[in-house]
């Protein structure tokens, strides 16, 4: 029993060690981050040209939703059929 508590501390020990020198994965995601920042920074590109936003639905959008409109009345006239018919029975 002592060999194996001592095998076992050494393990935690070998791996606390591992993720001090080798975990630095937070670290090297905010050097990733600064470099892309600086990078976007760097190549902003400034043009006369105008967007305009469209925030209209649009025709797929619509009829998708329509879709799923129906698709839940039908749900929800399964699930109280079902209810109706479990309720029937009990």
């Amino acid at each position: 029993m002592k060999q194996f508590l001592l095998n076992l501390g050494l393990a935690l020990f070998l791996m606390c060690l591992l993720t001090i020198f080798f975990g630095d994965h937070q670290v090297s995601q905010t050097m990733f981050q600064r470099r892309i920042d600086t990078f976007e920074e760097s190549s902003i590109i400034s043009s006369n040209y105008m967007t305009v936003a469209d925030t209209s639905d649009n025709n797929i959008s619509s009829f998708v939703s329509i879709i799923s409109a129906y698709c839940v009345y039908v749900i929800e006239f399964i699930g109280e059929l079902f209810s109706n018919f479990i309720s029937l029975f009990l």
